[in-house]
């Protein structure tokens, strides 16, 4: 055993750092973990195997790019009970609440209920970017979507902002013309606050879609979601259309 394999702060307080990082960020693997935590592979494997005896993670396969046919990269995302152990207690109970207000008012009355419940997300971003402008940053759009994430995350969401560059084609016929790359993101939410409820009411879902297309200014795509039994809520987010120097 190495320094690497001991933490002062015990094996618990490992495990829920490790615990909280899978569900920003997985699927995450045991070597990404080690790396962010200053542990030996070794260490992380044997927290790994603890939580996943526990029904904490579940492994997911990854393919790696550029291997071909090699072995996929084993990762981790927490499981659906992870997720249920981060309720409140009252997930039940609202569940059976909005099973109500749907038995009496209908879809729409969910709907209206859905849209209430994200509706000061614009409000309050919004509040944040104008802070920050008048503290002299330039807010752009992808600051903007990274500010989002970190309001999410303050909610129970365990948000993060994974940037992608899609390259365009060129036409043949453009001799010397520039490479042109799409320029987008992607907003995921490691943990769901209001999973059970959601699971039987897209409509909650469909709800946070929306705002965040309005606070973006452009339509988004929701790509899966924890409450269809993905391991993490997927919006893709348009940013811009750049050239490649």
């Amino acid at each position: 055993m190495t320094v690497s394999d001991l933490d002062p702060a015990g094996p618990h307080a490992t495990r829920d750092r490790l615990v909280e990082a899978i569900s920003a960020h997985g699927p995450i693997t045991a070597r990404q973990l080690a790396e962010r935590f200053g542990l030996t592979s070794a260490a992380v494997r044997r927290h790994l195997a603890a939580l996943e005896a526990d029904e904490v993670i579940a492994e997911h396969d990854m393919p790696v790019a550029h291997r071909g046919r090699g072995r996929p990269s084993k990762a981790f995302v927490l499981t659906k009970f992870a997720h249920e152990g981060y309720s409140g207690g009252y997930d039940e109970l609202a569940a059976m609440a909005v099973a109500e207000l749907a038995r009496l008012g209908g879809d729409d009355a969910v709907s209206r209920l859905a849209d209430r419940r994200v509706a000061d997300w614009e409000a309050k971003l919004a509040q944040v970017v104008a802070d920050r402008e008048a503290a002299g940053e330039t807010v752009t759009l992808v600051r903007k979507v990274e500010l989002l994430a970190e309001l999410l995350t303050s909610r129970g969401y365990a948000t993060t902002v994974r940037p992608l560059h899609v390259p365009l084609p060129t036409p043949s016929t453009r001799s010397g013309s520039i490479p042109r790359t799409l320029v987008t993101a992607q907003l995921c939410h490691g943990r769901c606050p209001v999973l059970d409820v959601a699971t039987d009411h897209p409509e909650l879902c469909e709800a946070e879609t929306r705002v965040i297309s309005r606070i973006v200014g452009a339509p988004v795509q929701r790509l899966a979601t924890l409450a269809q039994g993905a391991h993490a809520c997927t919006t893709h987010i348009p940013l811009t259309e750049g050239r490649t120097p």
